[in-house]
């Protein structure tokens, strides 16, 4: 069997080789600067302002300004006035919704400050003229003192 025993070329392999990197790397900077261009292209048609919207906020402008009573003019009158006839249907009132609360309590160990109970004092102690010892109390019965609830942790920032 014959092999070759000619030594390898490797000036072409070299020039080979540079030529690879360089169309690798003049590829990457065409798609780079391709997908650049359309990225911005798609974004202008999307984000700019297109003839209908342009006519809509005209509309909508000309109709808050015609109206039987101006918007600005009723901006004013509200400013001046404030609601002293509004109907309680739209007067600002307090949630009475108790709902949000609620997931705090299956978040043990830390409730936000703004939520925490307040501290329960402790309750005086008994004398035993005023009031029956516990030991008289029936063993099903409640304590009289409120249960203990733990202080909550504040997180600690440096």
């Amino acid at each position: 069997m014959a092999s070759d025993k000619s030594d390898p070329r490797v000036g072409l392999i070299l020039q080979v080789g540079v030529l690879a990197i360089v169309m690798l790397l003049a590829t990457r900077a065409f798609l780079q600067a391709y997908f650049d261009r359309m990225d911005r292209a798609e974004i202008a048609r999307k984000i700019g302002p297109h003839a209908a919207l342009i006519d809509l906020r005209a509309e909508e402008k000309q109709q808050l300004s015609s109206g039987p009573m101006p918007i600005d003019k009723a901006m004013q009158m509200i400013a001046a006035k404030g609601r002293l006839n509004a109907s309680p249907d739209i007067m600002p009132s307090a949630s009475k919704d108790r709902a949000p609360l609620e997931g705090w309590t299956k978040m043990p160990g830390h409730v936000p400050g703004a939520f925490a109970l307040p501290p329960v004092e402790p309750a005086p102690a008994p004398s035993s003229l005023t009031a029956p010892s516990a030991s008289t109390a029936p063993s099903g019965a409640p304590s009289a003192a409120p249960p203990q609830h733990p202080q909550p942790q504040q997180p600690h920032h440096p």
